[in-house]
């Protein structure tokens, strides 16, 4: 566990003087938000933030975990720490906790902007919320250990990741509402993984029933079981 807490605050500290995930995994969802509440309607506002909450899952998930683990492996470091009493697991443990954490906290800062600045209560119980979020943040992020464990350097990595994570950020509902854009955008949209999971945590937070969900819960945690699975037996340390 020193050895764990060790290496997490050091990748708390790398991650604060890059600031990328400050930016876009804290700032920008945050940033959203206020512009969603300031120029939307009360209800547009209860709509959309569900979706906006999940922006710092889509930063942390497609971007962070990929391309730090992707640049851990180019730059030998996960080799290194296989000679050394501290396995390499332990250092991208800490580094996927960091990213939950960015996670979470920019989840939890977009609903608390949208609750105390504009009124917007949740119609299901915390917990159901908690909950969905939680699902939709490990489904995501398994897609970001499957990019780590097959792209085979740190430019590929960078070329996935940009291919997954914009098209999901502007079209799955987490920045520009689903509802408004056009049909055939919509059904483009819909195959997304992240569009799925902000309908779902939507459903949550507008009290839906569950039972209409079944088929969106079932596969998206079909996608994290074999994107789990597949990065298990594929991942590389060097």
């Amino acid at each position: 566990m020193k050895a764990f807490f060790a290496l997490f605050m050091t990748e708390a500290k790398l991650a604060a003087r890059g600031g990328d995930m400050i930016v876009f995994g804290l700032a920008f969802p945050i940033a959203i938000m206020l512009l969603l509440g300031f120029i939307s309607s009360p209800d547009a506002v209860r709509l959309g933030f569900a979706g906006v909450a999940t922006v710092g899952v889509c930063a942390a998930g497609l971007m962070g975990i990929p391309l730090t683990f992707a640049g851990y492996r180019h730059e030998k470091i996960l080799k290194r720490y296989r000679v050394t009493p501290v396995s390499p697991v332990v250092l991208l443990s800490a580094d996927a906790l960091l990213q939950t954490l960015f996670a979470w906290v920019s989840g939890a800062a977009v609903y608390l902007i949208a609750r105390f600045a504009f009124g917007i209560t949740l119609s299901c119980s915390a917990l159901r919320y908690a909950l969905t979020f939680a699902f939709v943040q490990v489904s995501i992020f398994s897609l970001g250990f499957l990019i780590a464990s097959l792209a085979p350097n740190v430019k590929t990595a960078n070329w996935v990741c940009t291919l997954a994570y914009f098209p999901m950020l502007f079209l799955s509902g987490a920045t520009v509402p689903y509802e408004v854009l056009p049909k055939g955008v919509q059904s483009f949209a819909a195959a997304f993984p992240l569009t799925q999971g902000i309908k779902l945590l939507k459903g949550a937070a507008l009290g839906n029933d569950i039972s209409g969900d079944f088929a969106r819960i079932v596969a998206l945690a079909g996608i994290a079981a074999v994107s789990y699975a597949v990065s298990l037996i594929a991942f590389r340390w060097e």
